[in-house]
Protein backbone atom coordinates (compact mmCIF):
# COMPACT_ATOMS: atom_id res chain seq x y z
CA UNK A 1 0.00 0.00 0.00
CA UNK A 2 1.74 3.19 -0.97
CA UNK A 3 1.88 6.45 0.91
CA UNK A 4 -0.87 7.80 -0.85
CA UNK A 5 -3.46 5.18 -0.14
CA UNK A 6 -2.44 4.76 3.10
CA UNK A 7 -3.39 8.86 3.84
CA UNK A 8 -6.73 8.70 2.18
CA UNK A 9 -7.71 5.40 3.84
CA UNK A 10 -6.76 7.52 7.41
CA UNK A 11 -9.45 9.41 9.30
CA UNK A 12 -7.26 12.31 9.23
CA UNK A 13 -6.78 12.39 5.26
CA UNK A 14 -9.09 15.72 4.97
CA UNK A 15 -5.96 17.42 7.11
CA UNK A 16 -3.89 15.92 4.77
CA UNK A 17 -5.86 17.12 1.91
CA UNK A 18 -6.25 20.80 2.52
CA UNK A 19 -2.02 20.66 3.56
CA UNK A 20 -1.10 21.55 -0.15
CA UNK A 21 -3.41 24.31 -0.38
CA UNK A 22 -1.99 25.74 2.91
CA UNK A 23 1.41 25.09 1.39
CA UNK A 24 0.69 26.72 -1.75
CA UNK A 25 -0.71 29.67 -0.07
CA UNK A 26 2.26 30.41 2.16
CA UNK A 27 4.76 29.59 -1.14
CA UNK A 28 2.90 32.25 -2.90
CA UNK A 29 3.16 34.76 0.45
CA UNK A 30 6.59 34.75 0.63
CA UNK A 31 7.09 35.00 -2.99
CA UNK A 32 5.02 37.78 -3.10
CA UNK A 33 6.87 39.64 -0.27
CA UNK A 34 10.15 39.04 -1.52
CA UNK A 35 9.83 40.03 -4.96
CA UNK A 36 8.00 43.02 -4.00
CA UNK A 37 4.56 42.49 -4.85
CA UNK A 38 2.69 43.40 -1.66
CA UNK A 39 0.94 46.44 -2.84
CA UNK A 40 -1.86 46.68 -0.93
CA UNK A 41 -1.25 49.36 1.74
CA UNK A 42 -1.56 47.43 5.26
CA UNK A 43 -3.72 49.89 6.84
CA UNK A 44 -6.54 47.96 4.83
CA UNK A 45 -5.68 45.65 6.76
CA UNK A 46 -8.86 46.24 8.63
CA UNK A 47 -11.67 45.02 5.99
CA UNK A 48 -10.27 41.77 6.00
CA UNK A 49 -11.52 40.17 9.13
CA UNK A 50 -15.17 41.29 7.58
CA UNK A 51 -14.61 39.68 4.48
CA UNK A 52 -13.49 36.40 6.33
CA UNK A 53 -16.34 36.52 8.75
CA UNK A 54 -19.05 36.74 5.81
CA UNK A 55 -16.80 33.66 3.88
CA UNK A 56 -17.43 31.84 7.29
CA UNK A 57 -21.00 32.57 7.41
CA UNK A 58 -21.84 31.06 4.04
CA UNK A 59 -19.29 28.05 4.79
CA UNK A 60 -21.60 27.57 8.02
CA UNK A 61 -24.99 28.05 6.08
CA UNK A 62 -23.59 25.03 3.49
CA UNK A 63 -22.55 22.67 6.12
CA UNK A 64 -26.07 23.01 8.15
CA UNK A 65 -27.61 22.18 4.90
CA UNK A 66 -25.63 19.10 4.18
CA UNK A 67 -25.36 17.82 7.93
CA UNK A 68 -29.02 18.00 7.74
CA UNK A 69 -28.89 15.62 5.06
CA UNK A 70 -26.17 13.48 6.15
CA UNK A 71 -28.54 12.81 9.44
CA UNK A 72 -31.27 11.58 7.08
CA UNK A 73 -28.77 9.32 5.45
CA UNK A 74 -27.78 7.87 8.39
CA UNK A 75 -31.52 6.13 8.65
CA UNK A 76 -31.33 4.18 5.62
CA UNK A 77 -29.24 1.68 6.11
CA UNK A 78 -31.39 0.58 9.48
CA UNK A 79 -34.54 1.41 7.39
CA UNK A 80 -33.40 -1.20 4.70
CA UNK A 81 -32.77 -3.83 7.10
CA UNK A 82 -35.99 -3.71 8.57
CA UNK A 83 -37.83 -3.85 5.08
CA UNK A 84 -35.37 -7.11 4.59
CA UNK A 85 -36.13 -8.83 7.71
CA UNK A 86 -39.78 -8.21 7.34
CA UNK A 87 -39.89 -9.70 3.96
CA UNK A 88 -37.41 -12.20 5.21
CA UNK A 89 -40.18 -13.34 7.99
CA UNK A 90 -43.14 -13.63 5.60
CA UNK A 91 -41.01 -15.62 2.94
CA UNK A 92 -39.54 -17.88 5.93
CA UNK A 93 -42.88 -18.29 7.42
CA UNK A 94 -44.85 -19.50 3.45
CA UNK A 95 -41.91 -22.29 2.81
CA UNK A 96 -42.12 -23.59 6.59
CA UNK A 97 -45.84 -23.35 6.76
CA UNK A 98 -47.22 -23.10 3.76
CA UNK A 99 -44.59 -25.43 1.43
CA UNK A 100 -44.66 -23.02 -2.13
CA UNK A 101 -41.73 -24.18 -3.77
CA UNK A 102 -40.76 -20.77 -4.93
CA UNK A 103 -40.04 -19.42 -1.22
CA UNK A 104 -36.79 -21.32 -0.75
CA UNK A 105 -35.40 -19.02 -4.04
CA UNK A 106 -36.23 -15.90 -2.57
CA UNK A 107 -34.98 -16.52 0.45
CA UNK A 108 -31.91 -17.13 -1.38
CA UNK A 109 -32.21 -13.77 -3.28
CA UNK A 110 -32.91 -12.20 0.01
CA UNK A 111 -29.34 -13.40 0.84
CA UNK A 112 -27.82 -11.88 -1.80
CA UNK A 113 -29.45 -8.75 -1.44
CA UNK A 114 -26.71 -6.69 1.62
CA UNK A 115 -23.58 -8.12 -1.00
CA UNK A 116 -25.17 -7.03 -4.45
CA UNK A 117 -26.42 -3.02 -2.28
CA UNK A 118 -22.20 -2.91 -1.24
CA UNK A 119 -20.43 -4.26 -3.84
CA UNK A 120 -22.61 -3.77 -7.27
CA UNK A 121 -25.01 -0.57 -6.15
CA UNK A 122 -22.47 1.84 -4.14
CA UNK A 123 -19.39 0.76 -6.03
CA UNK A 124 -19.94 -0.47 -9.52
CA UNK A 125 -23.17 1.53 -9.49
CA UNK A 126 -25.11 -0.87 -12.06
CA UNK A 127 -28.65 -2.35 -12.27
CA UNK A 128 -28.10 -5.45 -11.00
CA UNK A 129 -29.77 -4.30 -7.40
CA UNK A 130 -33.06 -3.03 -9.48
CA UNK A 131 -32.67 -6.25 -10.96
CA UNK A 132 -32.85 -8.27 -7.82
CA UNK A 133 -35.83 -5.95 -6.89
CA UNK A 134 -37.45 -7.23 -9.76
CA UNK A 135 -37.07 -10.91 -9.15
CA UNK A 136 -38.05 -10.18 -5.83
CA UNK A 137 -41.51 -8.96 -7.10
CA UNK A 138 -41.73 -11.73 -9.85
CA UNK A 139 -41.18 -14.14 -6.57
CA UNK A 140 -43.99 -12.86 -5.28
CA UNK A 141 -46.32 -13.37 -7.84
CA UNK A 142 -45.06 -17.16 -8.27
CA UNK A 143 -45.87 -17.44 -4.43
CA UNK A 144 -49.54 -15.75 -5.08
CA UNK A 145 -49.95 -18.58 -8.16
CA UNK A 146 -49.06 -21.51 -5.67
CA UNK A 147 -51.48 -20.75 -2.46
CA UNK A 148 -49.69 -18.25 -0.49
CA UNK A 149 -52.14 -16.33 1.87
CA UNK A 150 -52.79 -12.68 0.59
CA UNK A 151 -52.15 -11.31 3.86
CA UNK A 152 -47.84 -12.15 3.96
CA UNK A 153 -47.68 -11.54 -0.01
CA UNK A 154 -49.39 -7.63 0.68
CA UNK A 155 -47.02 -7.17 3.21
CA UNK A 156 -44.01 -8.74 1.16
CA UNK A 157 -45.01 -6.32 -1.91
CA UNK A 158 -45.05 -3.09 0.76
CA UNK A 159 -41.73 -3.96 1.99
CA UNK A 160 -40.09 -4.61 -1.92
CA UNK A 161 -41.75 -1.08 -2.81
CA UNK A 162 -40.03 0.14 0.00
CA UNK A 163 -36.53 -0.96 -0.51
CA UNK A 164 -37.39 0.49 -4.21
CA UNK A 165 -38.27 4.18 -2.47
CA UNK A 166 -35.03 3.92 -0.88
CA UNK A 167 -32.68 3.35 -3.24
CA UNK A 168 -34.13 6.00 -5.58
CA UNK A 169 -33.34 7.99 -2.51
CA UNK A 170 -29.91 6.53 -2.08
CA UNK A 171 -29.62 7.53 -5.83
CA UNK A 172 -30.62 11.35 -5.78
CA UNK A 173 -28.55 11.46 -2.42
CA UNK A 174 -25.65 10.32 -4.71
CA UNK A 175 -26.40 12.34 -7.53
CA UNK A 176 -27.11 15.37 -6.25
CA UNK A 177 -25.11 18.65 -5.36
CA UNK A 178 -26.31 20.64 -2.22
CA UNK A 179 -26.78 24.11 -4.04
CA UNK A 180 -23.99 24.29 -6.38
CA UNK A 181 -23.95 27.52 -7.59
CA UNK A 182 -23.28 28.81 -4.25
CA UNK A 183 -20.39 26.10 -3.57
CA UNK A 184 -19.04 27.51 -6.93
CA UNK A 185 -19.33 31.65 -5.73
CA UNK A 186 -17.91 30.51 -2.57
CA UNK A 187 -14.57 29.25 -4.15
CA UNK A 188 -14.28 31.80 -6.21
CA UNK A 189 -14.66 34.31 -3.25
CA UNK A 190 -12.15 32.75 -1.32
CA UNK A 191 -9.89 32.01 -4.24
CA UNK A 192 -10.08 36.00 -4.67
CA UNK A 193 -10.04 36.22 -0.95
CA UNK A 194 -6.79 34.63 -0.53
CA UNK A 195 -5.09 36.11 -3.47
CA UNK A 196 -5.27 39.93 -2.19
CA UNK A 197 -4.29 38.65 1.20
CA UNK A 198 -1.10 37.52 -0.28
CA UNK A 199 -0.55 41.05 -1.85
CA UNK A 200 -1.58 42.70 1.58
CA UNK A 201 1.45 44.22 3.43
CA UNK A 202 2.33 43.07 6.67
CA UNK A 203 4.53 43.94 9.60
CA UNK A 204 5.98 41.85 10.18
CA UNK A 205 6.02 39.97 6.96
CA UNK A 206 6.04 36.64 8.49
CA UNK A 207 2.90 37.37 10.60
CA UNK A 208 0.96 37.72 7.28
CA UNK A 209 2.50 34.28 5.75
CA UNK A 210 1.00 33.01 9.34
CA UNK A 211 -2.29 34.53 9.02
CA UNK A 212 -2.68 33.15 5.33
CA UNK A 213 -2.09 29.81 6.04
CA UNK A 214 -4.69 29.62 8.94
CA UNK A 215 -6.83 31.53 6.93
CA UNK A 216 -6.43 28.76 4.18
CA UNK A 217 -6.71 25.82 6.48
CA UNK A 218 -9.74 26.75 7.68
CA UNK A 219 -11.45 27.51 4.45
CA UNK A 220 -10.56 24.61 2.68
CA UNK A 221 -11.23 22.32 5.74
CA UNK A 222 -14.60 23.32 6.09
CA UNK A 223 -15.05 23.36 1.69
CA UNK A 224 -13.46 19.47 1.63
CA UNK A 225 -15.64 18.78 4.74
CA UNK A 226 -18.87 19.27 2.53
CA UNK A 227 -18.17 17.40 -0.42
CA UNK A 228 -17.13 14.91 1.56
CA UNK A 229 -20.73 14.57 3.87
CA UNK A 230 -22.50 15.54 0.44
CA UNK A 231 -22.19 11.44 -0.66
CA UNK A 232 -22.32 9.57 2.77
CA UNK A 233 -22.35 6.65 1.02
CA UNK A 234 -19.16 7.12 -1.27
CA UNK A 235 -17.88 3.37 -0.62
CA UNK A 236 -14.42 2.10 -1.87
CA UNK A 237 -14.52 -1.43 -1.64
CA UNK A 238 -12.22 -2.24 1.16
CA UNK A 239 -14.23 -2.33 3.61
CA UNK A 240 -13.32 0.74 5.23
CA UNK A 241 -15.41 4.38 4.94
CA UNK A 242 -12.74 6.75 3.02
CA UNK A 243 -13.93 9.76 6.05
CA UNK A 244 -17.74 10.44 7.24
CA UNK A 245 -19.46 7.56 5.40
CA UNK A 246 -22.57 6.21 6.96
CA UNK A 247 -22.01 3.20 9.32
CA UNK A 248 -23.34 -0.37 7.64
CA UNK A 249 -22.73 -2.25 10.54
CA UNK A 250 -26.47 -3.14 10.92
CA UNK A 251 -26.74 -4.14 7.28
CA UNK A 252 -23.43 -6.35 7.76
CA UNK A 253 -25.11 -8.05 11.69
CA UNK A 254 -28.21 -8.76 9.57
CA UNK A 255 -26.15 -10.33 6.58
CA UNK A 256 -24.69 -12.65 9.39
CA UNK A 257 -28.22 -13.31 11.02
CA UNK A 258 -29.63 -14.21 7.62
CA UNK A 259 -27.00 -16.89 6.46
CA UNK A 260 -27.03 -18.10 10.07
CA UNK A 261 -30.94 -18.91 10.01
CA UNK A 262 -30.28 -20.66 6.67
CA UNK A 263 -27.48 -22.43 7.80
Amino acid sequence: MTLIQKIQKSKYHLIFSVMPFVILAGVIKTFCHFLGWEIIPKELTTFFPSILTGIIFILGFLLAGVVIDYKESEKIPNEIAVSLYSIWQEADFIKNVQDCPSAPGMLTKLKLFIPTLKTEFFIKQNDQLLNLLDALSADVVLLGKEGATANYLLRMKVEISNLKRIMNRIMVIKTTDFIPSVFIYIQAITIIFLSVYCLLSVDPWWGGLILVCIFTFVIFAILNLIKDMEDPFEYDGSGYSKSDEVSLVVLDNLQKELEGKSS
